[in-house]
């Protein structure tokens, strides 16, 4: 399984004319992202990486000043810190991106892209490198094609290839003097996976009750699981968490499903940081036997309503004061653009191709069944930490589905 984020920020100019640091506190800022997408996105699949977006905000932050900057601790929930702790934070969050583990490959890259000739204090060049490890590059937006080229093979050498194409000429003008570009690739192996020949066609019924087929994978085995009341008389009023761990038991996604009957848009106003942890320590190691969808999601964000619905607007304004950034009073963001994917198959990594015939059983067993064929919500964490990686929901499977036409139908 792989899944990655990138986050994309424009600085523009405006011409004259015209660390006890609480871990619940990204999480919250994790649901509070996740229920504004949710508000536009109707019923469209979502993902997107809290991990990268908090720390691309952190990169803005420093350079912000005044309301600008307490806009921007208040709501990404630092407002308790003193003395910038919060970037402390953010580093040991980096760091822990950035180390090399066996069991799965995690990457982390930030980079700012700055207009040739123009001024950007030092001091804020030496901050983004002492936290984010930032690389800056001198650029020339004029040349708008080729800096969306430069800009693109950066981001694919740093996504392994599987973002292509992401800015293009016409996201530069020569109003444009700052890039800052946030990418995040993570790749692990389940720590069981499961075995491709029973993967089998099934079907995956969406909230308006329409159909569509799509590879199911299969396995039993002991995975950590819960059932948990949502507080109503629907369908027993009970949903399902399941944790699968990654190899490493470092990382691990969790799936919440609500019961067939119930749609997904009932369960989602309940999740809060609070319950998320609440899951995390409550599931219980036991054997069960798992259906998941074999898919790929894959989604563009623009950020700016997201971030302004949570609180951030005045970035975005001609009131910004990015004054730490440069001592220009004339800087604001203008565009705020994010894009992750998630894949999910039998081994956790790359696709692996499914055949045979193994029959899989529907029918009553001994053991808690998960049958994830109807919209769901996840999260990839970090076990020990808690720290939110990716969060999003799936509500259309088949969405980037290749053809399921090879699997033998249940």
């Amino acid at each position: 399984m792989f899944v990655l984020g990138l986050l994309l920020l424009l600085v523009l100019h405006i011409e004259a004319f015209s660390t006890s640091f609480p871990d619940e506190t990204i999480a919250e800022f994790s649901v509070n992202v996740y229920n504004q997408l949710r508000a536009t996105g109707e019923d469209e699949n979502i993902i997107f990486s809290p991990l990268g977006i908090a720390i691309t905000m952190g990169m803005v932050e420093l350079g912000a000043h005044g309301s600008t900057l307490k806009e921007i601790q208040h709501s990404m929930g630092y407002e308790g810190l003193k003395n910038g702790e919060e970037f402390a934070f953010l580093k040991d969050l980096s760091d822990m991106a950035a180390t090399e583990d066996s069991h799965y490959v995690m990457k982390l890259a930030n980079s700012i892209y700055v207009q040739n000739g123009y001024h950007v204090n030092d001091k804020f060049l030496q901050l983004l490198k002492k936290y984010f490890k930032a690389e800056v590059e001198v650029v020339n937006f004029r040349q708008n094609i080729a800096v969306a080229s430069y800009i693109n093979k950066w981001v694919e050498n740093h996504t392994n290839n599987m973002i292509k194409d992401f800015v293009s000429a016409r996201d530069f003008s020569a109003l444009t003097h700052l890039a800052i570009i946030n990418a995040i690739y993570f790749k692990g192996n389940w720590k069981s996976q499961f075995r491709p020949e029973n993967t089998r066609t099934f079907s995956f019924t969406k909230d308006d009750e329409s159909e569509v087929q799509i590879p199911m994978m299969y396995q039993q085995g002991e995975f950590y699981y819960g059932e948990f009341s949502d507080g109503s008389n629907e369908a027993g009023g009970i949903y399902q968490v399941l944790e699968i761990p990654y190899e490493g038991d470092e990382f691990s996604m969790m799936i919440v499903l609500s019961r067939q009957e119930v749609p997904l848009a009932t369960l989602e106003p309940l999740v809060k940081a609070q319950l998320i942890e609440e899951w995390a320590t409550s599931v219980k190691k036991q054997k069960v036997e798992v259906y998941l969808p074999r898919f790929t999601i894959e989604q563009e964000i623009d950020l700016k309503n997201a971030l302004k619905g949570v609180g951030i607007t005045e970035v975005f304004s001609q009131s910004a004061d990015l004054t730490a950034m440069s001592d220009s009073k004339l800087l604001y963001l203008s565009k705020a653009v994010h894009k992750s994917i998630l894949e999910v198959n039998e081994e956790g990594s790359e696709a692996a191709a499914a055949s045979g015939m193994i029959a899989i059983s529907r029918m009553a067993v001994l053991y808690p069944q998960i049958i994830v064929d109807h919209p769901f919500f996840f999260v990839v964490r970090n076990r020990i930490t808690g720290t939110i990686i990716f969060m999003g929901r799936v509500m259309h499977p088949e969405a980037m589905n290749p053809s399921v036409h090879d699997f033998e139908e249940l």
